[in-house]
C-alpha cells in the first residue's frame, strides 16, 4: 500500500463546477436527431442542470447549416428525420445565453459496418457463474481497426406466480359507519391483465471493443450482456436490441477515458480524474466544456430466446420479489372498538388498519380468503385478518412491467 498513489494538492485543482456538458451523437440512421446541453453540479446536488435557450447548429463542409432547436429543457433536436451524408463533414456549433461560442473540431462518419451475428450462448463466466452470454460479430474488409460502442435494450417477459383472478375492490376508512360496515375491504374480479406483462431495460454502461489489438479486423463473439442462470429476466423468454456505433479512434479514446474516470478502480490507479477533453472548444471566454461530439454509423440486431433453450429440464430463476412469505394483516387493529355518541356508531381506535394502510401504499396483493377470520384462538382474541395477503408483484405483475405486449414481440 506504500507510495502506490501520489498526492495531489487540491488548492490547484481545477475546477469544474459549471462547465458545458455536450451529449452530441449523431448517426447515420434517417431519424430525428437530439442534442442534450446541460451543467457540471456538485455531488450534493440533485440534478443537472439543463442548459436552456442556447443556438444549437450542425455545419457541414459545404456550408449548409442544419438548425437544431430546443423541444424540451436543454434537449435540441432537428426538424424531422435527418439523415447525414456519409461523404460529409460536419462541425457542432453552441452559442449560450451569455454569448459563450463552443466549436467542435469536423467529423466524418467511419464506414458502416453491419452486425452480422447476435447469438446467446451458455457459457460459464470469469467468476465461474453459469449464464448467457450476448455475443456480436461483424467483418470487414478494412485495413484499419475499428472502435465500436454498444448499447442495449433488453425486454422480459414477467408470469406472476400467484395471480389471483380477484383483486381489491373498495378500500376505505369509514370512521362514522355511514355505511354501516365500518372500516372496509372487498375484493372484485380483475378487469385488467395482471399475469403477463413485459418490461424494458436500458443499457446504462459505455460497453466497448475495437479490432485494434486483433490479427485481423473482423470481431468475433464480443460479450454485450452476461445474464447469470438466476437472473429473473431470463426465466421464460428474453429479448435483446442490441445497438451498434462504429465510430473513429479519437471518439473511442474519449470513451475510454470516461470509463476510466467512472470506474471504482480509478481512486486506486495513476489516473487522476480532471477535465475530460473532448473535440469541443470554447472560441470568446475561458469557459470549459466536456464532452464529445461523436458521428457514428449505426447497426442493430434483435434475438429472442427462451430458458428452455439453453437450460433445458433446469429449475427456473427467482422471481423478482420473494412470494413465499403469506401475511395476516388485521384490519382492526388490537384495543378497537365502536362506541355509540348521539345515536351514531363511532369507530374508535389508536391506530391505523394494517390491511387498508398496506393496500393503499401498493405493497399488499390479495391472495385468498382467510376461513378462520373472527374466529377466536385458546387466549379468547379473534382472529382480526380477513385475507392473506403476498407481496402485490407476487399476485400483479403490473408492479414490474407493462400488460401490453410491444410490437416487435415474438412468441
Amino acid at each position: 500500500m506504500s507510495s502506490c498513489v501520489e498526492p495531489f494538492d487540491t488548492d490547484t485543482e481545477i475546477s469544474i463546477t459549471d462547465a458545458l456538458v455536450v451529449d452530441a451523437r449523431l448517426t447515420d440512421q434517417n431519424i430525428e436527431q437530439s442534442i442534450m446541453l446541460s451543467r457540471t453540479f456538485a455531488f450534493d446536488s440533485d440534478n443537472p442542470q439543463p442548459e436552456t435557450q442556447a443556438e444549437v447548429v450542425v455545419n457541414d463542409d459545404l456550408g449548409t447549416s442544419i438548425i437544431f432547436n430546443e423541444i424540451t429543457p436543454g434537449t435540441y433536436s432537428s426538424n424531422g428525420p435527418l439523415q447525414l451524408v456519409a461523404d460529409r463533414q460536419y462541425q457542432l456549433q453552441i452559442k449560450t445565453q451569455d454569448n459563450t461560442i463552443y466549436i467542435s473540431d469536423f467529423e466524418s462518419f467511419p464506414e458502416n459496418i453491419p452486425i452480422g451475428e447476435l447469438n446467446a450462448k451458455r457459457v460459464t463466466n470469469n467468476s465461474g457463474i453459469d449464464g448467457v452470454a450476448i455475443q456480436v460479430s461483424n467483418s470487414n474488409a478494412s485495413l484499419t481497426p475499428n472502435y465500436f460502442r454498444y448499447e442495449y435494450d433488453e425486454t422480459y417477459k414477467l408470469i406472476a406466480p400467484d395471480f389471483n383472478p380477484f383483486d381489491w375492490d373498495e378500500v376505505d376508512y369509514d370512521f362514522f359507519c355511514e355505511d354501516d360496515d365500518g372500516w372496509e375491504v372487498t375484493v372484485a374480479v380483475r378487469q385488467e391483465e395482471a399475469r403477463i406483462c413485459y418490461a424494458t431495460n436500458v443499457s446504462k454502461d459505455v460497453i466497448l471493443t475495437s479490432t485494434e489489438n486483433l490479427s485481423g479486423n473482423n470481431l468475433e463473439s464480443f460479450e454485450v450482456r452476461f445474464l447469470g442462470n438466476d437472473n429473473p429476466f431470463i426465466a421464460h423468454r428474453y429479448s435483446i436490441l442490441v445497438k451498434q456505433y462504429h465510430h473513429n479512434a479519437n471518439a473511442a479514446s474519449f470513451y475510454n477515458t470516461l470509463n476510466d474516470f467512472s470506474s471504482e478502480e480509478s481512486v486506486f490507479s495513476n489516473t487522476q480524474t480532471g477535465l475530460l477533453e473532448g473535440n469541443l472548444n470554447v472560441q470568446n471566454s475561458n469557459a470549459l466544456v466536456i464532452g464529445y461530439f461523436e458521428l457514428s454509423s449505426y447497426s442493430e440486431k434483435r434475438l429472442f430466446f427462451n430458458y428452455e433453450d439453453l437450460f433445458p429440464g433446469e429449475p427456473l430463476p427467482p422471481y423478482l420479489t420473494n412470494c413465499f412469505i403469506v401475511g395476516k394483516p388485521s384490519l382492526y387493529p388490537e384495543g378497537f372498538h365502536a362506541t355509540e355518541i348521539n345515536g351514531k356508531i363511532v369507530l374508535d381506535g389508536n391506530d391505523s388498519s394494517p390491511l387498508i394502510e398496506g393496500i393503499l401504499s401498493g405493497a399488499l396483493g390479495f391472495h385468498s380468503e382467510n376461513e378462520n377470520y373472527r374466529q377466536v384462538d385458546e387466549n379468547g382474541d379473534p382472529d382480526r385478518a380477513p385475507f392473506l395477503v403476498k407481496a402485490r408483484g407476487c399476485v400483479d405483475c403490473r408492479v414490474f412491467g407493462e400488460n401490453v405486449m410491444p410490437e416487435y414481440w415474438i412468441e
